[in-house]
């Protein structure tokens, strides 16, 4: 999935003409906000609720993986989003190592 995402992701910016940034060579959540601002730099999310929300909006991945794939991983995320939210991090790390 994540390979997936990664080319498709490239191949839109290649049909878009988007132009290539310059390479950050550090950690871009360490540098200031007004410096990632300047850089056009993007958070990342902070949740796997966030994580989905962006997904069911990027039609291009969406796309790309096929109406049927990207529901049932959209449906298994949320799923594993609600179960687990409210957990601490600790709790939440415990469960994933021993799942994947």
């Amino acid at each position: 999935m994540i390979r997936t995402s990664v080319i498709v992701a490239g191949l839109d910016g290649i049909n878009r003409g988007l132009d290539v940034r310059e390479p950050v060579a550090v950690d871009p959540g360490n540098l200031p906000s007004t410096e990632r601002e300047a850089r056009r730099i993007d958070a990342l999310p902070s949740s796997l609720g966030e994580a989905i929300a962006h997904l069911n909006n990027n039609d291009v991945l969406k796309n790309a993986l096929g109406s049927e794939l990207a529901q049932g991983f959209i449906a298994v995320r949320q799923a594993q989003w609600e179960a687990m939210k409210d957990m601490d991090i600790e709790e939440e790390v415990k469960i994933l190592l021993s799942r994947y």
